[in-house]
Protein backbone atom coordinates (compact mmCIF):
# COMPACT_ATOMS: atom_id res chain seq x y z
CA UNK A 1 0.00 0.00 0.00
CA UNK A 2 2.74 2.43 1.03
CA UNK A 3 4.74 1.42 -1.99
CA UNK A 4 1.99 2.54 -4.38
CA UNK A 5 1.17 5.83 -2.60
CA UNK A 6 2.54 8.81 -4.51
CA UNK A 7 5.22 10.66 -2.64
CA UNK A 8 4.78 14.39 -2.22
CA UNK A 9 7.91 15.80 -3.68
CA UNK A 10 8.72 19.36 -2.74
CA UNK A 11 9.07 21.43 -5.87
CA UNK A 12 12.00 23.78 -5.85
CA UNK A 13 11.61 26.95 -7.89
CA UNK A 14 13.43 26.72 -11.18
CA UNK A 15 15.69 29.72 -11.70
CA UNK A 16 15.13 31.63 -14.94
CA UNK A 17 17.55 30.88 -17.74
CA UNK A 18 20.69 32.95 -17.67
CA UNK A 19 20.10 34.40 -21.13
CA UNK A 20 16.62 35.64 -20.02
CA UNK A 21 17.98 37.59 -17.05
CA UNK A 22 20.78 39.02 -19.19
CA UNK A 23 18.27 40.12 -21.82
CA UNK A 24 16.17 41.84 -19.14
CA UNK A 25 19.24 43.65 -17.82
CA UNK A 26 20.19 44.81 -21.32
CA UNK A 27 16.61 45.92 -21.98
CA UNK A 28 16.52 47.91 -18.71
CA UNK A 29 19.87 49.52 -19.53
CA UNK A 30 18.68 50.41 -23.03
CA UNK A 31 15.48 51.97 -21.67
CA UNK A 32 17.53 54.01 -19.20
CA UNK A 33 19.63 55.36 -22.08
CA UNK A 34 16.50 56.30 -24.05
CA UNK A 35 14.93 58.00 -21.01
CA UNK A 36 18.15 59.96 -20.45
CA UNK A 37 18.27 61.10 -24.08
CA UNK A 38 14.66 62.30 -23.88
CA UNK A 39 15.46 64.20 -20.67
CA UNK A 40 18.53 65.86 -22.23
CA UNK A 41 16.50 66.82 -25.31
CA UNK A 42 13.87 68.52 -23.20
CA UNK A 43 16.53 70.27 -21.12
CA UNK A 44 17.98 71.73 -24.34
CA UNK A 45 14.48 72.75 -25.45
CA UNK A 46 13.65 74.51 -22.19
CA UNK A 47 16.96 76.35 -22.30
CA UNK A 48 16.08 77.97 -25.64
CA UNK A 49 12.31 78.20 -25.11
CA UNK A 50 10.33 81.36 -24.43
CA UNK A 51 7.27 81.64 -22.18
CA UNK A 52 5.03 81.42 -25.27
CA UNK A 53 6.76 78.21 -26.37
CA UNK A 54 6.26 76.64 -22.96
CA UNK A 55 2.59 77.61 -23.17
CA UNK A 56 2.32 75.81 -26.51
CA UNK A 57 4.07 72.78 -25.02
CA UNK A 58 1.57 72.73 -22.16
CA UNK A 59 -1.20 73.12 -24.72
CA UNK A 60 -0.01 69.91 -26.36
CA UNK A 61 -0.26 68.05 -23.04
CA UNK A 62 -3.70 69.44 -22.21
CA UNK A 63 -4.96 68.92 -25.77
CA UNK A 64 -3.96 65.25 -25.73
CA UNK A 65 -5.60 64.77 -22.31
CA UNK A 66 -8.81 66.56 -23.40
CA UNK A 67 -9.00 64.51 -26.60
CA UNK A 68 -8.59 61.30 -24.61
CA UNK A 69 -11.41 62.30 -22.25
CA UNK A 70 -13.77 63.29 -25.07
CA UNK A 71 -13.22 60.14 -27.13
CA UNK A 72 -13.52 57.96 -24.02
CA UNK A 73 -16.99 59.43 -23.43
CA UNK A 74 -18.21 58.95 -27.01
CA UNK A 75 -16.42 55.91 -28.42
CA UNK A 76 -17.99 53.09 -26.33
CA UNK A 77 -21.39 53.69 -27.98
CA UNK A 78 -19.81 54.00 -31.44
CA UNK A 79 -17.75 50.85 -30.92
CA UNK A 80 -20.76 48.74 -29.86
CA UNK A 81 -22.75 49.83 -32.92
CA UNK A 82 -19.93 49.28 -35.41
CA UNK A 83 -18.33 46.12 -33.98
CA UNK A 84 -18.64 43.07 -36.27
CA UNK A 85 -17.01 40.18 -34.47
CA UNK A 86 -18.34 37.50 -32.16
CA UNK A 87 -15.67 37.18 -29.47
CA UNK A 88 -15.51 36.88 -25.71
CA UNK A 89 -15.87 39.80 -23.33
CA UNK A 90 -12.15 39.88 -22.50
CA UNK A 91 -11.18 40.08 -26.17
CA UNK A 92 -13.86 42.72 -26.70
CA UNK A 93 -12.36 44.94 -23.98
CA UNK A 94 -8.88 44.58 -25.47
CA UNK A 95 -10.16 45.46 -28.91
CA UNK A 96 -12.00 48.51 -27.59
CA UNK A 97 -8.88 49.78 -25.80
CA UNK A 98 -6.81 49.44 -28.95
CA UNK A 99 -9.59 51.00 -31.04
CA UNK A 100 -9.69 53.95 -28.62
CA UNK A 101 -5.92 54.44 -29.01
CA UNK A 102 -6.20 54.36 -32.82
CA UNK A 103 -9.02 56.92 -32.94
CA UNK A 104 -7.14 59.24 -30.58
CA UNK A 105 -4.07 59.04 -32.80
CA UNK A 106 -6.17 59.44 -35.96
CA UNK A 107 -7.80 62.68 -34.74
CA UNK A 108 -4.40 64.07 -33.73
CA UNK A 109 -2.83 63.17 -37.10
CA UNK A 110 -5.66 64.81 -39.07
CA UNK A 111 -5.30 67.97 -36.95
CA UNK A 112 -1.52 68.05 -37.49
CA UNK A 113 -1.70 67.40 -41.24
CA UNK A 114 -4.22 70.22 -41.68
CA UNK A 115 -1.92 72.77 -40.00
CA UNK A 116 1.14 71.42 -41.82
CA UNK A 117 -0.60 71.91 -45.18
CA UNK A 118 -1.55 75.47 -44.13
CA UNK A 119 2.10 76.22 -43.29
CA UNK A 120 3.39 74.67 -46.53
CA UNK A 121 0.84 76.56 -48.64
CA UNK A 122 1.90 79.86 -47.06
CA UNK A 123 5.23 79.58 -48.92
CA UNK A 124 3.89 77.73 -52.00
CA UNK A 125 5.48 74.42 -50.92
CA UNK A 126 8.93 75.92 -51.59
CA UNK A 127 10.73 73.75 -49.03
CA UNK A 128 9.63 70.61 -50.89
CA UNK A 129 10.50 71.87 -54.38
CA UNK A 130 13.94 73.09 -53.22
CA UNK A 131 15.02 71.52 -49.92
CA UNK A 132 18.02 73.88 -49.63
CA UNK A 133 15.61 76.73 -48.84
CA UNK A 134 14.56 74.92 -45.66
CA UNK A 135 18.12 75.20 -44.27
CA UNK A 136 18.12 78.91 -43.47
CA UNK A 137 18.89 81.03 -40.43
CA UNK A 138 15.98 83.42 -41.07
CA UNK A 139 13.53 83.95 -38.18
CA UNK A 140 11.13 81.06 -37.81
CA UNK A 141 7.44 81.94 -38.50
CA UNK A 142 5.41 82.24 -35.30
CA UNK A 143 2.75 79.76 -36.46
CA UNK A 144 5.44 77.15 -37.13
CA UNK A 145 7.00 77.77 -33.70
CA UNK A 146 3.59 77.36 -32.06
CA UNK A 147 2.84 74.18 -34.01
CA UNK A 148 6.19 72.74 -32.95
CA UNK A 149 5.49 73.33 -29.26
CA UNK A 150 2.08 71.63 -29.44
CA UNK A 151 3.57 68.73 -31.41
CA UNK A 152 6.34 68.23 -28.88
CA UNK A 153 3.80 68.11 -26.06
CA UNK A 154 1.74 65.41 -27.78
CA UNK A 155 4.85 63.38 -28.64
CA UNK A 156 5.92 63.39 -25.01
CA UNK A 157 2.42 62.30 -23.96
CA UNK A 158 2.60 59.41 -26.45
CA UNK A 159 6.04 58.40 -25.15
CA UNK A 160 4.91 58.40 -21.49
CA UNK A 161 1.81 56.38 -22.41
CA UNK A 162 3.89 53.87 -24.37
CA UNK A 163 6.51 53.63 -21.61
CA UNK A 164 4.26 53.13 -18.59
CA UNK A 165 0.68 52.29 -19.63
CA UNK A 166 0.50 50.38 -22.93
CA UNK A 167 0.53 46.60 -22.94
CA UNK A 168 3.78 45.43 -24.44
CA UNK A 169 3.64 43.55 -27.73
CA UNK A 170 6.53 42.13 -29.69
CA UNK A 171 7.67 45.42 -31.19
CA UNK A 172 7.05 47.54 -28.06
CA UNK A 173 10.75 48.32 -27.54
CA UNK A 174 11.06 49.35 -31.19
CA UNK A 175 7.98 51.59 -30.85
CA UNK A 176 9.38 53.29 -27.74
CA UNK A 177 12.69 53.78 -29.57
CA UNK A 178 10.73 55.44 -32.39
CA UNK A 179 9.01 57.77 -29.88
CA UNK A 180 12.35 58.64 -28.28
CA UNK A 181 14.05 59.32 -31.64
CA UNK A 182 11.10 61.49 -32.75
CA UNK A 183 11.17 63.53 -29.53
CA UNK A 184 14.94 64.02 -29.82
CA UNK A 185 14.57 65.19 -33.44
CA UNK A 186 11.68 67.57 -32.69
CA UNK A 187 13.31 68.99 -29.55
CA UNK A 188 16.75 69.19 -31.17
CA UNK A 189 15.56 70.93 -34.36
CA UNK A 190 13.56 73.33 -32.16
CA UNK A 191 16.66 74.13 -30.10
CA UNK A 192 18.85 74.91 -33.17
CA UNK A 193 16.14 76.78 -35.09
CA UNK A 194 15.61 74.25 -37.92
CA UNK A 195 11.85 73.83 -37.59
CA UNK A 196 11.32 74.26 -41.36
CA UNK A 197 13.06 71.01 -42.12
CA UNK A 198 11.60 69.34 -39.04
CA UNK A 199 8.02 69.95 -40.14
CA UNK A 200 8.78 68.16 -43.42
CA UNK A 201 9.80 65.06 -41.45
CA UNK A 202 6.67 65.31 -39.29
CA UNK A 203 4.41 65.72 -42.32
CA UNK A 204 5.58 62.46 -43.91
CA UNK A 205 4.98 60.56 -40.68
CA UNK A 206 1.59 62.11 -39.99
CA UNK A 207 0.24 61.47 -43.51
CA UNK A 208 1.17 57.80 -43.46
CA UNK A 209 -0.07 57.45 -39.87
CA UNK A 210 -3.58 58.52 -40.94
CA UNK A 211 -3.85 55.53 -43.28
CA UNK A 212 -2.21 53.25 -40.69
CA UNK A 213 -4.63 54.29 -37.92
CA UNK A 214 -7.65 53.82 -40.22
CA UNK A 215 -6.38 50.35 -41.10
CA UNK A 216 -5.85 49.34 -37.46
CA UNK A 217 -9.17 50.86 -36.31
CA UNK A 218 -11.13 48.77 -38.86
CA UNK A 219 -9.15 45.70 -37.82
CA UNK A 220 -10.17 46.12 -34.16
CA UNK A 221 -13.77 46.72 -35.24
CA UNK A 222 -13.73 43.35 -37.00
CA UNK A 223 -14.30 44.84 -40.44
CA UNK A 224 -12.51 42.02 -42.25
CA UNK A 225 -13.71 39.52 -44.82
CA UNK A 226 -14.40 36.90 -42.12
CA UNK A 227 -16.76 39.07 -40.02
CA UNK A 228 -18.03 42.03 -42.04
CA UNK A 229 -21.42 41.69 -43.83
CA UNK A 230 -21.28 40.17 -47.33
CA UNK A 231 -17.61 39.32 -46.77
CA UNK A 232 -16.44 42.82 -47.73
CA UNK A 233 -12.69 43.00 -46.89
CA UNK A 234 -12.58 46.58 -45.54
CA UNK A 235 -9.60 46.02 -43.23
CA UNK A 236 -7.71 44.06 -45.90
CA UNK A 237 -8.17 46.83 -48.53
CA UNK A 238 -7.00 49.47 -46.07
CA UNK A 239 -4.02 47.29 -45.19
CA UNK A 240 -2.97 47.24 -48.85
CA UNK A 241 -3.45 51.04 -49.00
CA UNK A 242 -1.31 51.34 -45.88
CA UNK A 243 1.51 49.31 -47.46
CA UNK A 244 1.46 51.50 -50.59
CA UNK A 245 1.36 54.74 -48.59
CA UNK A 246 4.13 53.55 -46.26
CA UNK A 247 6.34 52.55 -49.18
CA UNK A 248 5.85 55.90 -50.94
CA UNK A 249 6.25 58.24 -47.94
CA UNK A 250 8.73 56.40 -45.72
CA UNK A 251 10.72 54.29 -48.17
CA UNK A 252 10.82 56.68 -51.14
CA UNK A 253 10.30 60.34 -50.18
CA UNK A 254 11.90 60.07 -46.75
CA UNK A 255 15.28 58.61 -47.85
CA UNK A 256 15.55 60.38 -51.22
CA UNK A 257 14.38 63.81 -50.05
CA UNK A 258 14.85 64.09 -46.28
CA UNK A 259 17.88 61.86 -45.66
CA UNK A 260 19.57 63.03 -48.88
CA UNK A 261 19.15 66.69 -47.92
CA UNK A 262 20.43 66.27 -44.36
CA UNK A 263 23.42 64.33 -45.69
CA UNK A 264 24.53 66.59 -48.57
CA UNK A 265 22.92 70.04 -48.15
CA UNK A 266 23.71 71.24 -44.62
CA UNK A 267 27.35 72.21 -45.14
CA UNK A 268 27.93 75.72 -43.78
CA UNK A 269 24.54 76.23 -42.13
CA UNK A 270 24.22 77.65 -38.64
CA UNK A 271 24.40 74.81 -36.11
CA UNK A 272 25.81 72.34 -38.65
CA UNK A 273 27.55 70.30 -35.95
CA UNK A 274 24.29 69.74 -34.05
CA UNK A 275 22.39 69.04 -37.28
CA UNK A 276 24.92 66.30 -38.10
CA UNK A 277 24.39 64.78 -34.67
CA UNK A 278 20.61 64.82 -35.10
CA UNK A 279 20.90 63.21 -38.53
CA UNK A 280 21.90 59.97 -36.79
CA UNK A 281 18.34 59.67 -35.49
CA UNK A 282 16.98 60.21 -39.01
CA UNK A 283 19.03 57.22 -40.16
CA UNK A 284 17.68 55.29 -37.17
CA UNK A 285 14.10 56.15 -38.17
CA UNK A 286 14.80 54.98 -41.71
CA UNK A 287 16.03 51.63 -40.40
CA UNK A 288 12.83 51.24 -38.35
CA UNK A 289 10.71 52.13 -41.39
CA UNK A 290 12.35 49.31 -43.32
CA UNK A 291 11.85 46.86 -40.44
CA UNK A 292 8.14 47.64 -40.05
CA UNK A 293 7.62 47.40 -43.80
CA UNK A 294 9.18 43.93 -43.73
CA UNK A 295 6.72 42.99 -40.94
CA UNK A 296 3.82 44.16 -43.12
CA UNK A 297 5.10 42.02 -45.98
CA UNK A 298 5.28 39.07 -43.58
CA UNK A 299 1.59 39.56 -42.76
CA UNK A 300 0.74 39.66 -46.49
CA UNK A 301 2.67 36.44 -47.11
CA UNK A 302 0.82 34.74 -44.22
CA UNK A 303 -2.56 35.95 -45.51
CA UNK A 304 -1.78 34.56 -48.97
CA UNK A 305 -0.71 31.23 -47.48
CA UNK A 306 -3.50 28.61 -47.89
CA UNK A 307 -5.21 27.69 -44.63
CA UNK A 308 -4.04 30.76 -42.68
CA UNK A 309 -6.72 33.22 -41.56
CA UNK A 310 -6.27 36.99 -41.30
CA UNK A 311 -6.33 36.74 -37.50
CA UNK A 312 -3.50 34.23 -37.49
CA UNK A 313 -1.56 36.41 -39.93
CA UNK A 314 -1.89 39.38 -37.58
CA UNK A 315 -0.22 37.39 -34.77
CA UNK A 316 2.98 39.32 -35.56
CA UNK A 317 1.59 42.16 -33.43
CA UNK A 318 0.24 40.16 -30.48
CA UNK A 319 1.32 41.01 -26.95
CA UNK A 320 3.18 38.37 -24.94
CA UNK A 321 0.04 37.68 -22.87
CA UNK A 322 -2.15 37.38 -25.96
CA UNK A 323 0.39 35.11 -27.67
CA UNK A 324 0.46 32.79 -24.64
CA UNK A 325 -3.37 32.71 -24.53
CA UNK A 326 -3.50 31.97 -28.29
CA UNK A 327 -1.07 29.06 -27.85
CA UNK A 328 -3.17 27.59 -25.01
CA UNK A 329 -6.34 27.97 -27.07
CA UNK A 330 -4.73 26.24 -30.06
CA UNK A 331 -3.48 23.42 -27.82
CA UNK A 332 -7.02 22.85 -26.48
CA UNK A 333 -8.43 22.77 -30.02
CA UNK A 334 -5.76 20.24 -31.06
CA UNK A 335 -6.68 18.01 -28.09
CA UNK A 336 -10.38 18.12 -29.04
CA UNK A 337 -9.50 17.08 -32.60
CA UNK A 338 -7.47 14.13 -31.30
Amino acid sequence: LFHHCPRQVRKTPVPPPRHTSEAKMMSALYLTVLDSLIFVSFAATFQSATSASLTHLGGGFLGAAALNACTHAVLPVVFKRLYYNDTGREDLNKRYNRFHEMINALVQMIFFVYFEVVIFRSNSWLWWSDTKTAWTSDPVPSNLRMFYGVNLGTWLTAAVTCRFYEERNKDWLLMYTHHAASIILVAGSYAIGQERFGIMVLFLHHVSDIVLNCCQATHYLGWDAESFPFGIPVAEVLFVCNICCWAYTRLYIFPFTIVRSVTFEIAGIEGEKYARMLSVFLYLLQGMHIWWFSEMIRVVVKILTPGVSAKEAASVYLTEREEEAAKKKKAKEDKKKM
